[in-house]
């Protein structure tokens, strides 16, 4: 198993899953809309649900950074690159089919039609992004940056399109 994984901690989990179990509750939307349509208007999942997540990896990728030069030691700088890489996009995609699987869970895909397909895809392929910019991070200084540009870029995707 990747020593990464370790990163994983049981509160971090906890806090992201009750903030996912917190969505009906905040948004206060009917059945009658599909979760699509709630994943990309809700101001509670960008403003609270993907900046608490974009957070913890932009934390995860400080404490890889403050451990780098063991791992570059043991795995060589390219390996600890592509493994860091990897366990932020799987850590990520794992978050984001969760929240799609409980959203989907609760409010269904009545109603669909194909610009909010397309548009899912685009929040994914951003989400993705997002992540891409704070794993610039790696074996760098910090730098305010590598957390406010996807936190910008997340809260002008949903603001400018819906």
């Amino acid at each position: 198993m990747n020593p990464l994984f370790k990163l994983i901690k049981k509160q971090d989990t906890i806090s992201l899953i009750i903030l996912i179990l917190l969505i009906p509750i905040v948004t206060r939307l009917s059945k009658r809309v599909n979760f699509i349509y709630i994943l990309l208007t809700s101001n509670y999942i960008t403003l609270i649900l993907n900046i608490a997540c974009l957070v913890l990896i932009y934390k995860k990728i400080m404490i890889i950074n403050g451990i780098n030069h063991t791992l570059i030691t043991r795995m060589g700088y390219k390996n600890t690159q592509q493994t860091t890489y990897s366990f932020m996009i799987i850590i990520t995609l794992s978050f984001l089919i969760i929240l799609y699987g409980f959203l989907f869970l609760i409010y269904g895909i009545s109603h669909m039609n194909i610009k909010l397909l397309l548009m899912l895809v685009i929040y994914t392929f951003l989400y993705l992004f997002e992540i891409s910019i704070i794993y610039l991070q790696f074996n760098r200084k910090s730098n305010i940056l590598y957390i406010a540009l996807p936190i910008i870029i997340n809260l002008a995707y949903h603001y400018m399109f819906f």
